[in-house]
């Protein structure tokens, strides 16, 4: 554990033991009580981000900091990535980003204060990139914009099956999903929690084909990850896995993966990626979910799933006076833009 001069900084380390020791202590827990299965809500608990110190191979380091009033814990790793991600311009640099170390539409972070937290992190030295908050926090100095929206599909209450879902959407979006399904006849799908698969090879081929990389996990994190995984195998080979996480009545669509080599494929790649999020759909369903998030990009295929976009945005921050201005003057830069049709995917509004 660091020492710091603050007087509101409480832990600053990597040691997931010490600082759950100090949060059980903290003002945090007036929103989040302890209790023995579960402290923080998914996905801080515990034992994913044990999981993520071996399964992330980047440095990660955890911070809490908590005057009495505000608090606000969040993780911190370290990349060297394209600062202009969603422009055309590159420039690479070594950057502490603050965000869940695995992807996820949520952001890395826990406060009752977003203004607290910026604050603070304005005093970390270094480029850092805070990303996927879901609320605005203007804070001086601290460039500002819009990164990837995440893909939120609710639910009808009345959907008992995924044929149910089927019939509720207009023609031209059912027909496609249906020609997907029958080009996937033949595939078999298989439920999973452990690792009697291996799926990391699938996760890589999706990987490498990101345009948004920000890490690459190790195959100890999908094979000790408490999650559903659905395993597409086409003539005894898997060819496609989801990876799935039901929290309450909500799902969290976590990772895919798929094999791009389409030598001897009866099917297509995008039909198969229908199928796959026809699937996901049927397995909230079964499970008694009322939303699905989809997560991030691909964006313009879940929405003709009938799912809405929800903004996510980020704070850039350097501590060199130069590049901090850079920063700010560029933001537009920075900011992913999108313009998607507002498809009327349902025949009646949910």
């Amino acid at each position: 554990m660091k020492k710091a001069s603050d007087s509101a900084t409480k832990y600053i380390g990597n040691d997931a033991d010490e600082l759950f020791t100090v949060l059980k202590q903290g003002t945090i827990t007036k929103d989040h009580p302890y209790s023995q299965d579960e402290f923080l809500p998914f996905p801080f608990q515990y034992d994913l981000l044990k999981i993520l110190k071996s399964g992330n191979p980047l440095k990660q380091t955890y911070y809490y900091i908590d005057n009495g009033t505000d608090y606000a814990f969040f993780i911190v790793y370290d990349n060297r990535m394209n600062l202009f991600t969603f422009g055309k311009a590159s420039l690479f640099m070594n950057i502490q980003t603050v965000a869940f170390p695995c992807s996820l539409s949520c952001g890395g972070y826990l406060t009752n204060n977003l203004g607290f937290m910026l604050s603070y992190i304005k005093t970390i030295k270094g480029c850092k990139l805070v990303l996927n908050t879901d609320i605005i926090a203007k804070t001086d100095g601290v460039s500002f914009g819009e990164t990837l929206p995440t893909c939120v599909l609710k639910l009808d209450t009345k959907f008992k099956s995924k044929e149910d879902y089927l019939s509720s959407l207009r023609s031209q979006y059912r027909r496609r999903i249906n020609i997907a399904c029958k080009r996937c006849s033949d595939i078999e799908t298989k439920q999973i929690n452990g690792a009697s698969i291996d799926i990391y090879p699938l996760y890589l081929q999706t990987f490498e084909r990101s345009n948004f990389k920000l890490e690459r996990l190790s195959k100890s994190f999908f094979d000790k990850i408490d999650a559903t995984k659905i395993i597409f195998i086409e003539t005894g080979k898997p060819i496609g896995f989801v990876m799935l996480k039901k929290i309450g009545k909500r799902l969290v669509f976590m990772f895919c993966g798929m094999d791009y080599d389409m030598t001897d494929r009866k099917i297509s790649c995008v039909d198969l990626y229908y199928y796959m999020l026809l699937s996901i759909v049927d397995y909230a369903i079964v499970n008694g979910c009322e939303s699905i998030d989809f997560g991030q990009t691909s964006e313009n295929t879940k929405l003709k799933f009938g799912a809405k976009l929800e903004k996510r945005y980020f704070y850039a921050h350097h501590t060199n006076p130069f590049l901090n201005l850079f920063a700010m003057a560029g933001r537009h830069i920075l900011e992913y833009k999108y313009d998607f049709p507002n498809y009327n995917v349902f025949k009646e509004r949910q």
